[in-house]
């Protein structure tokens, strides 16, 4: 269970920029690590996760977040501003125990696109060659399609794919995907004949109603969106009086529990996209409602990332913990999450103010939102004990 958004510069606050977002949803337990690969380039092919596959050329330097066990990525975005997140899709084709991964091929279009509709070709381009195949568990055989929201600075699509056909839809001014097809009268109705959906999971996965609530979400502060809001909405529950151990399939910021519940946000992260640049933020960790969005990468001057699966484990642990406060409790934990989150959105825009167009404070930037996030960690800590 997954959710992607994205608002266009004409839907935000600044119009220059267009915010691209996602929670990565996955089993409890499952690590996922954030990582930096530069410019390289790649002769003959690579390994993805259980295909090897043809690939000569340029890669592009990317930034993903990834399940450790996996070659492919939840989510990322590239050098040229090129932002991707994916849905699963549960349809009842027969799938094989080879072939790509919707992360897979997530990852390949990235290393590939420059632009939004490259990548859609870099997809279009391995699906007819090598299908969608393999589980995406590391724990059990649980296979499904893809539907795909890329982004750059200029367009945004929704790229549903079924085995190997794939269903394009451009999106104009705001749009969201979760675990549920496009719809939108550009997805041909065709896929959902010839592949009907497990709806099993898609009724319990609640996809369709968290996609019109992010979409509503989006709407309600049109031309105002800003990166506090993107925050605000991959921070939400449905209940306002929410406690994890009360959660639902309908909330944004998703907790394991139950049968019915087997996935949690595992990292979230938003892209903010320039002509020119690009700068991104990351949680590092699961539950992004009590977890502190870090600038990841501000460029071209700096990648931030130092917080490795070790952090990741920690703040697990430590989340874990918190599971069974009560309501009020649990809202203190993120009362403090929401008030440090400004100390750090206050300190990236004194920085933009003093020093856009080069690299000077950027260090002294990074040391004091360690700083930051190691207080709020410690102070979770404290809330278990309590």
């Amino acid at each position: 269970m997954c959710d992607t958004i994205i608002s266009m510069p004409e839907n935000n606050e600044e119009k220059d920029v267009a915010y691209f977002g996602k929670n990565s949803d996955r089993e409890p337990g499952e690590i996922q690590v954030v990582e930096y690969y530069p410019h390289d380039e790649r002769k003959g092919s690579i390994r993805a996760t259980y295909t090897e596959v043809e690939y000569n050329g340029d890669v592009n330097a990317v930034v993903i977040s990834r399940p450790i066990w996996m070659w492919g990525a939840e989510m990322g975005f590239n050098e040229f501003g090129v932002a991707i997140g994916n849905e699963a899709i549960f349809t009842k084709r027969k799938f094989g125990r080879t072939g790509l991964l919707g992360m897979d091929l997530l990852r390949l279009a990235l290393e590939q696109g420059k632009t939004a509709k490259d990548a859609i070709e870099s997809i279009r381009d391995y699906l007819e060659r090598y299908g969608q195949g393999g589980s995406n568990s590391h724990t059990r055989n649980e296979y499904y399609d893809n539907l795909f929201l890329i982004a750059d600075y200029e367009n945004a699509y929704t790229v549903e794919t079924i085995d190997r056909e794939i269903f394009i839809s451009k999106i104009d001014r705001l749009g969201s995907i979760s675990n549920y097809p496009v719809d939108s009268s550009d997805v041909s109705v065709q896929n959902r004949k010839a592949h009907k959906l497990n709806m099993i999971y898609t009724m319990f996965g609640h996809g369709k109603e968290r996609a019109s609530q992010t979409n509503k979400l989006l709407s309600d502060f049109s031309e105002k969106v800003n990166p506090e809001y993107m925050m605000k909405i991959l921070r939400s529950h449905r209940e306002n009086n929410f406690s994890p151990h009360r959660g639902t399939n309908f909330d944004i910021c998703m907790h394991a529990g139950r049968l019915t519940r087997r996935f949690q946000t595992a990292n979230s992260m938003i892209v903010e996209i320039r002509k020119k640049s690009v700068m991104a933020w990351s949680t590092f960790s699961p539950n992004p409602c009590i977890s502190l969005y870090k600038p990841l990468l501000i460029q071209p001057y700096q990648i931030g990332l130092s917080y490795d699966e070790k952090y990741w484990i920690k703040a697990e642990e430590i989340h874990r913990k918190l599971e069974f406060l009560n309501p009020a409790r649990y809202q203190k934990c993120m009362d403090l999450t929401n008030h440090r989150q400004e100390e750090i959105l206050n300190l990236v825009d004194l920085w933009k103010k003093n020093f856009q167009g080069n690299d000077r404070g950027l260090n002294e930037l990074f040391a004091k939102i360690r700083s930051i996030d190691e207080d709020h960690i410690s102070d979770l800590s404290r809330f278990c004990s309590i």
